[in-house]
């Protein structure tokens, strides 16, 4: 064999190497009764046939293959915009009131304004005068997506806004969904909602450039009454929100009167557009008991909150020492609840209070612990500096339990005489008024007579259906504040609900 001979470059060409199947002209004619047997039946002729007379290379037919794909992205991208589009437009004629509602709060673990979101839902789903449409952390259905931390309430006014990403769109998913979030203030303006509504103090950006009329759930003012009691940065941050949610809401509503004539005399709104609501009694209401959780003592007094500074828990524990001082058989003290922020003191008294042997931090409980928790306490006792609302006291009442609690104008609101009040900055007095009912069984069973009249006001039912009034006199009158304008006139006794 001779040698190659080498190119320009020094290398030795490779011979070219010609296909068979790129080569067919090249081919005799074919015989087809080369490959019979005389046993084929006329379909199996045929497909020998066509196999044999096969026009394209598989190189030819590979490109055929592929263009028919890349043809088939924009039709599947197409009939998903076509999608998406036929149900805003089908949104927009729903013919009856259509509320947006931020359910984000339902993505975390749930506290006070999870549990009013998720009962608020849940008593207004089967509802036929109202469709709501629930807006998440995205309205983009992407595997990134958690699901929230309860099952979202079904029923004919529920609609859960997502829209899907496919994987056969013109550009990746990842990319789509992308592009979809960055969209999400159009797509939702694109609803045509008549009402927005944010559950927790105000509405999250993704719904600034909607329309309709803005309605918001103000629970407390603790940066105005306590601002001690919360971080500098988070009481800059709520405050700025705060304010520019009061000042486009066309209604506000709280949990308490007492909530609404602060909002009134801080300057946030005239009266008349706020409305107070008292909420239902929590799940421990509606939950059969379970057995107690372990480290539960046998006779005790209750406490349910958070463990933060604006719950007061330092003078409970101090005076819960005196109690100790005073009886032979003083009850133990639980404690329901996480650290919440500034605890740095209140874990110092907690860790010292549980070596002393008669307090028991149970720490987080489920709710059919907590429900028989509260059936079985000697007392609730919530001695709070300030409150929204007191969730506490409205399930001591549910429970049967008697109930010792700070005297503020919620908690007096709240409870009226049906427990007993101590101011939250005397520890003694506090101390006082849990001998009194621990050593007094008959005014023990009558607070909890009270409680059995006081709570036929308290009912989800009737949340649901006086915030579906506010919904509606927003959706009608849309009332705006002026900018500049400063309301601080007190509100009357005449026009208290």
């Amino acid at each position: 064999m001779g040698l190659e001979r080498p190119c320009q470059s020094g290398r030795i060409p490779r011979p070219r190497i010609r296909l068979e199947t790129e080569n067919r002209a090249m081919r005799p004619p074919y015989d087809e009764t080369e490959e019979l047997s005389g046993t084929e039946s006329d379909w199996e002729i045929a497909l020998l046939r066509f196999k044999k007379s096969w026009p394209l290379t598989y190189r030819i037919a590979g490109l055929i293959v592929s263009l028919w794909l890349r043809l088939l992205h924009p039709v599947a991208t197409f009939r998903w915009l076509r999608q998406i589009l036929s149900s805003q437009l089908a949104r927009r004629h729903e013919g009856r009131l259509t509320v947006g509602v931020d359910i984000a709060s339902l993505w975390e673990p749930l506290t006070g304004v999870g549990w009013y979101l998720f009962r608020l839902l849940e008593n207004l789903a089967d509802n036929d005068e109202v469709r709501l449409r629930l807006y998440g952390p995205s309205i983009v259905d992407s595997s990134d997506l958690p699901d929230p931390v309860v099952t979202l309430p079904t029923g004919p006014a529920i609609e859960r806004v997502l829209l899907p990403v496919p994987d056969d769109l013109l550009l990746p998913p990842g990319l789509m969904s992308k592009i979809l979030r960055k969209a999400e203030p159009l797509l939702i303006a694109a609803d045509k909602n008549d009402v927005l509504f944010g559950p927790n103090f105000f509405l999250p950006r993704r719904f600034s450039v909607a329309g309709g009329a803005r309605v918001v759930t103000v629970h407390d003012l603790t940066l105005r009454q306590v601002p001690w009691t919360m971080r500098s940065e988070t009481l800059s941050e709520l405050g700025a929100k705060l304010e520019h949610a009061c000042f486009e809401a066309a209604r506000l509503i709280t949990d308490a009167r007492a909530v609404r004539d602060e909002l009134v005399a801080y300057g946030y709104a005239r009266p008349e557009r706020i409305r107070a609501i008292h909420l239902g009694p929590g799940q421990v209401a509606d939950i059969e008991p379970s057995a107690p959780p372990a480290g539960a003592p046998g006779n005790y007094g209750l406490h349910v909150g958070t463990l933060e500074p604006r719950k007061n828990i330092v003078a409970l524990l101090g005076a819960w020492r005196l109690v100790r001082r005073q009886l032979a058989e003083p009850p133990a003290l639980v404690l329901c609840g996480r650290f919440g922020w500034k605890s740095r003191e209140i874990q110092r008294e907690v860790r010292l209070a549980v070596r002393e042997g008669w307090l028991h931090h149970l720490g987080y409980v489920t709710e059919g612990e907590l429900a028989t928790l509260y059936r079985e306490a000697a007392l609730v006792v919530l001695p709070s500096l300030y409150e929204g609302f007191g969730l506490p006291a409205v399930e001591a009442l549910f429970a049967d339990t008697p109930l010792v609690c700070s005297d503020i104008d919620v908690l007096r609101e709240v409870a009226a005489d049906a427990a007993l009040y101590a101011p939250p900055d005397r520890p003694d007095l506090l101390a006082e008024r849990v001998i009194e009912l621990v050593t007094n069984p008959a005014l023990a069973k009558s607070l909890v007579q009270r409680g059995g009249e006081r709570r036929r006001h308290f009912s989800w039912q009737q949340t649901g259906a006086q915030t579906l009034e506010v919904w509606i006199e927003a959706a009608g009158m849309g009332l705006e504040r002026q900018p500049g304008e400063v309301f601080a006139e007190p509100v009357s006794e005449g026009e208290r609900i």
